[in-house]
């Protein structure tokens, strides 16, 4: 390994470690009353984007047979991002859309172009001259494959405007007028970013990891519906008929994805253990469309639109961000107490059973319940921070 290709491991690794330690932070915001708002402030700014921010310097330049144009962008841009992160949930706590939270706004925004300018930088010159080489998928050019890649970087898309809409919620652009609310920055980042990355690699990814080409239509229909969703998310306002067109397409996309993941896991031959992660999270993903979607239709569930937003940052992103972290870094090596095939599985379990607790109670007004859900999730996080900082303390010692 390259000093080039082993300081882009590391950065990938901390923002994975960070990351983790945000999603352990995240949890238990609801039981110190720090609000709705700041939870998911934790949740987007401090867990969901970094690691897919990590994940992506180290695997989109792959798909173009490069690795980053210079693995000190990565650096600059973690801590861009967790200062920016930072900033932005201490001024929220603190006084709103202030001082605080208008830098950390200027400073996360830099560090995604950061991101955006080193995956130009390395992934341009290739799609210019050699766009074959990058549309390609091994020796397997599938054109469900050629669509999961050009779905990339509308996802990326989706981060620049959702980018554009936080600073249009600061006093930076001038637009103070309320037109852009920080719901619409949510849905731009979590689902247009977050989630329609999940989709796109996904499709990607579990040909790779367990052998099994899911159907065609299928994945098309995920991922064009997958693309939709987000704009009109984030874009229209509430109840509003594109806002349903939307929403309907979330729901589309995620029961999609929910199938791809059934259809694979039938098939493969290979261990489940970490699949179980990615489908749970699939399952929690439709779950989180159901309770929106009530609502929509006007029978809504008790709490719908809270007990989406756990569905979500406590679901549906942990337990496939854990699943796929465990296939991309395995730990089950018994290196370190618990790095073993059991660990795993009683990680992802608490993950799962403590986002279904706190569901059962969010929906039931049964805090009890939910409380017991947060501290389940809570173990679970905790031991998916222990597992992946072992694995990565190993791998130091390796290289």
């Amino acid at each position: 390994m390259n000093a080039g290709s082993a300081g882009l491991r590391r950065w990938t690794q901390r923002f994975t470690i960070a990351s983790a330690g945000a999603f352990v932070a995240f949890l238990p915001a609801p039981l110190v009353g720090t609000g709705h708002r700041t939870a998911v402030l934790i949740g987007l700014f401090g867990f969901v984007c970094p690691m897919i921010f990590g994940m992506g310097y180290l695997l989109l330049p792959a798909y173009a047979g490069r690795t980053l144009v210079d693995y000190r962008l990565a650096g600059f841009h973690f801590g861009l991002a967790y200062l920016g992160a930072a900033l932005i949930v201490g001024g929220w706590i603190r006084d709103g859309i202030g001082t605080l939270f208008t830098a950390g706004a200027a400073l996360w925004a830099l560090g995604v172009a950061t991101f955006v300018g080193a995956l130009l930088a390395t992934i341009g010159p290739v799609l210019v001259t050699e766009p074959a080489a990058v549309l390609r998928f091994g020796d397997r050019p599938q054109r469900s494959t050629r669509l999961a890649t050009a779905v990339l970087p509308v996802a990326v898309g989706y981060l620049l405007v959702g980018t554009i809409a936080l600073l249009e919620v600061t006093p930076l652009l001038g637009l103070t007028d309320g037109s852009i609310r920080p719901a619409q920055v949510s849905h731009y980042y979590a689902i247009g970013f977050g989630a329609l990355l999940v989709f796109a690699l996904g499709a990607r990814l579990l040909v790779g990891f367990y052998h099994v080409t899911p159907p065609r239509s299928l994945v098309w229909l995920l991922l064009l519906s997958g693309v939709v969703a987000p704009g009109l998310l984030g874009t229209v306002r509430w109840q509003g008929p594109w806002f349903r067109i939307g929403a309907g397409s979330a729901a589309v996309a995620m029961g999609c994805y929910a199938a791809v993941i059934a259809f694979v896991a039938v098939r493969t031959d290979r261990s489940r253990v970490e699949l179980s992660g990615i489908a749970f999270g699939a399952l929690a993903g439709v779950l989180a469309v159901v309770a929106s979607g009530s609502l929509l239709l006007g029978n809504g569930v008790r709490n719908a639109l809270l007990l989406h937003r756990t569905f979500v940052l406590a679901g549906f992103f942990p337990l496939t961000i854990t699943g796929y972290a465990f296939q991309f870094f395995p730990v089950a090596t018994g290196r370190v107490p618990g790095a073993t095939a059991r660990g795993v599985a009683a990680t992802i379990g608490a993950l799962a059973v403590g986002v279904a607790a706190q569901g059962l109670g969010i929906a039931g007004q049964l805090e009890l319940v939910r409380s017991f859900g947060i501290g389940l999730s809570l173990l679970g996080a905790i031991g998916y921070l222990y597992l992946v900082v072992g694995r990565f303390a190993n791998f130091e010692l390796e290289v």
